[in-house]
């Protein structure tokens, strides 16, 4: 397993979302704990869930964060 992103609660949903529709399988480690006290996660809350993939997929979940975060992903 690796970590393939780290951020809040609500945009790891969305990377969640992107990758499982890949047939990707995502694993968050931390979950319950960032979402129950984040401040303890991680210093001052931010990026407190961190999500991690199997090794095999993660060129395929780079690609997909690369067009998801330089706003080009397509949905078709």
């Amino acid at each position: 397993m690796v970590d393939i992103f780290r951020g809040s609660v609500e945009e790891t949903m969305i990377v969640i979302n992107l990758l499982e529709s890949e047939d990707i399988q995502v694993f968050v480690p931390n979950q319950l704990m960032a979402s129950i006290e984040p401040i303890v996660v991680t210093s001052g809350g931010f990026n407190s869930v961190t999500l991690r993939i199997h090794e095999e997929y993660f060129e395929k979940a780079k690609n997909i964060l690369d067009d998801y975060n330089n706003g080009s992903l397509s949905l078709d």
